[in-house]
């Protein structure tokens, strides 16, 4: 191994185990396929860095090695790939393991990073556990420990992809919600609320930080007995989504609620709809009131529309001018015509 004398010699590019890999093949490590493995492995003695990468890859299927010799070469590689993890030495030319592991969480917190290093002792190892290794093992060509390290990879890339995939599905989950513009509550299997957005607290005229950890019949109590309860009873019973408009009358509130159950409890969405019952009520109101103004007003106007019509023919069979002009011929016809749709709107209403 290289003695530490504080310089690092020039960056190379990236190598894999036998042969160096093209910038294509680089930009490609790790990305085709998510069942495969690449690991970046950082150590100064290239010989038994290849046939450290070389074990491991009879160790672990479909694993990818791009090596560095050095942490400055180690973190141009990561600017350029997609690593699922670094495995490094602990004492190299210019920055040792640590001081790389502390530039990569700078750069990528949660990428798996392995101390693998023949330079074991309690204060290194404390000190890689304090900048947050995910492990460290003693450097070691053995079969038991080549196996060992194989396992811990595995591990460690196990778990970051659950995390990764997790993470996504939860910003994807934030997009869509973030789309919704009714309120959200989360709701466990014992009524306990989980989770509220800021809008469903408003609602619910609390905090988000008041609300989390509550029992939502004791922020709603006068919900039991209304659809609140038997909705949501009936939703966990039966596994199917419920929807509903009720009026909450502490809040003297309108609200509109959709209710998926899942195995632990409900995703709850819902709205403030007061103002459009309000709206409703009026326009009920209103057409009431002309539904009252039309049945009393309709029967009298056809009758007098008839009365109309009567004492026209009778004013033309009693009049004995002479004959009427082009105008008054024209008016008459008018009139007539406005008679007849009258109260041919009105056969249409009923009104007799």
């Amino acid at each position: 191994m290289s003695q530490d004398d504080g310089s690092e010699p020039a960056a190379d590019g990236p190598r894999a185990v036998d042969d160096a890999l093209s910038p294509e093949d680089a930009a490609n490590v790790g990305s085709e396929d998510l069942d495969d493995i690449s690991i970046l492995f950082v150590d100064d003695e290239r010989q038994l860095l290849s046939i450290l990468a070389s074990k491991l890859k009879e160790e672990i299927h479909d694993l990818e090695v791009v090596t560095a010799s050095h942490a400055t070469e180690a973190l141009e590689m990561l600017d350029q790939l997609d690593v699922d993890c670094v495995v490094s030495d602990y004492k190299m030319p210019g920055r040792n393991g640590l001081e790389l592991l502390e530039a990569v969480r700078e750069r990528s917190p949660g990428l798996p990073f392995i101390l693998f290093t023949s330079q074991g002792s309690e204060d290194i190892a404390t000190e890689a556990i304090n900048a947050d290794v995910t492990d460290y093992l003693q450097k070691d060509l053995g079969e038991e420990q080549l196996v060992l390290l194989a396992n811990r990879i595995e591990n460690a890339v196990s778990q970051y992809r659950a995390q990764q995939e997790a993470r996504d599905t939860y910003q994807h989950v934030r997009r869509i919600h973030d789309r919704i513009s009714d309120a959200f509550l989360g709701l466990d299997s014992s009524w306990t609320i989980t989770y509220v957005d800021e809008q469903g607290a408003g609602l619910l005229e609390g905090t988000t930080e008041e609300l989390h950890g509550k029992d939502f019949w004791e922020v709603l109590p006068g919900a039991t007995g209304t659809p609140f309860e038997t909705e949501f009873e009936r939703a966990l019973e039966s596994g199917e989504p419920v929807d509903f408009e009720t009026h909450y009358d502490p809040f003297e509130t309108w609200f509109e609620v959709r209710a998926f159950p899942a195995d632990d409890g409900l995703s709850v969405y819902f709205r403030d709809i007061t103002d459009l019952k309000e709206r409703e009520a009026e326009l009920e109101r209103q057409g009431g009131l002309l539904e009252a103004i039309a049945t009393d007003i309709g029967p009298r106007l056809k009758a007098a529309g008839r009365d109309l019509a009567s004492d026209a023919d009778a004013t033309e069979e009693a009049c004995d001018c002479d004959a009427p002009t082009g105008k008054v011929v024209e008016d008459a016809a008018e009139i007539n015509a406005a008679i007849e749709e009258l109260e041919r709107l009105f056969d249409e209403a009923g009104y007799e």
